[in-house]
């Protein structure tokens, strides 16, 4: 059981032995590709098709951060695809988002990636957060409901699947988690006004939300506790106070704001009490046997562990039916001349209604680094 609730990142553009042997012995539910897993397109089909191939169960689902500009993963092969924050700044901005939608649904799909952790949702402040430049649709619920709708419905015309983020609204946060703590310091009042309003209205529509390690001190009682380790924030607010009924997927467990809580075998207990669904690890596969192996004691030993489980595998299995009703629904795309074709309209039509735009990410703002299994935590995930 505890092998379906586990997401984890892959270390290359090709399979180790080691990778191939827990692909293959302990499929978890999930793989998130990130841009050191992008090689030629022959190459990234060839990834994902033998990855499945490894599974003696039900194959695991991809995922990617697919959003354009600045966290764009394809862009070494799907060149100049625009950020969230530039469809306010022109004209036909929710007709534009839904076609940036199917044009990048249409991508994923070529490649059988089933889930694009995508849309941002977040509210921008006054002053976006590091690691949040221009990653958001709006400064108002309304906008970003507008242009976060209209994205995930070409996106699942195209049949790939959504998942909203970073519950509950960083747009406030005073920092980067990757690196530390980020600080949302405001009521439940503004909350629910303002931050939370996009995930009420939008979050059954993905079916997904993806919870964020900010911390929130006016909210819950611990101010130091990481969304992803808070029942109030994950289960009570996420639940209750928006009726949300999908699949809650941790941020990567990785990244300090939560890596510096405790071993891993302690956060991913924490994260599956609090409420989390399917609980990411994107760096180093080769300690997923023992999370595993952890997670399947306490079940043994513990009866709400085994029963939060039972429940978070069950809406697991869920939200892969939604997925593959997804994929039935759209054809796969004939050729990736076909996706190129179509990326190639869009940008154009986009191009010419907008300012001039930057669509490179210097690299200043690039991971640099080795991400070798056994050097150690990374604390944070690459942007690009």
């Amino acid at each position: 059981m505890s092998r379906d609730v586990l997401g984890i990142g892959l270390t290359g553009k090709t399979l180790t032995d080691l990778e191939r042997r827990i692909l293959r012995e302990n499929t978890p539910y999930a793989v998130v590709l990130f841009g050191r897993n992008i090689g030629s397109v022959a190459h990234l089909r060839d990834l994902v098709a033998e990855v499945k191939s490894l599974a003696t169960g039900k194959p695991p689902l991809f995922m990617i951060d697919q959003e354009g500009g600045r966290v764009d993963r394809l862009r070494n092969i799907l060149p100049g695809l625009p950020s969230a924050q530039a469809f306010a700044e022109g004209e036909r901005p929710a007709e534009l988002s839904e076609w940036f939608g199917r044009v990048t649904g249409m991508a994923l799909r070529y490649f059988d990636i089933e889930i694009d952790l995508a849309p941002v949702v977040d509210i921008r402040g006054e002053v976006a957060p590091k690691g949040l430049e221009r990653r958001t649709f709006g400064d108002t619920p309304e906008s970003v409901i507008e242009l976060g709708g209209a994205f995930i419905r070409g996106l699942q015309a195209a049949g790939v699947a959504a998942c909203l983020k970073h519950w509950p609204g960083i747009g406030e946060g005073s920092g980067d988690p990757h690196y530390g703590e980020t600080v949302i310091d405001v009521p439940l009042e503004s909350l629910m006004k303002r931050e939370l309003v996009p995930f009420r209205e939008l979050g059954n529509l993905a079916g997904a939300i993806m919870i964020g390690h900010g911390t929130y001190p006016r909210v819950e009682d611990d101010p130091d506790l990481p969304a992803t380790l808070s029942w109030r924030l994950t289960t009570d607010l996420l639940r209750q106070g928006v009726g949300f009924n999908g699949v809650a997927v941790s941020d990567d467990m990785e990244m300090h704001a939560v890596s510096d809580l405790g071993s891993y075998e302690e956060i991913t207990e924490r994260a599956l009490i609090a409420g989390n669904d399917v609980i990411l690890f994107c760096s180093h596969i080769e300690r997923i046997p023992d999370l595993q192996r952890h997670l399947e004691q306490r079940v043994e030993s513990d009866a709400a562990v085994r029963a939060r489980l039972e429940e978070a595998a069950g809406r697991c299995d869920t939200y892969r039916a939604h997925c593959e009703g997804l994929r039935a629904a759209a054809s796969v795309p004939g050729s990736w001349d076909d996706v190129v074709d179509e990326a190639e309209r869009f940008v154009a039509e986009f191009d010419s209604t907008r300012p001039e735009r930057e669509i490179i990410i210097p690299d200043v703002d690039r991971r640099k680094g080795s991400r070798s299994p056994g050097k150690g935590r990374t604390g944070r995930e690459e942007w690009t």
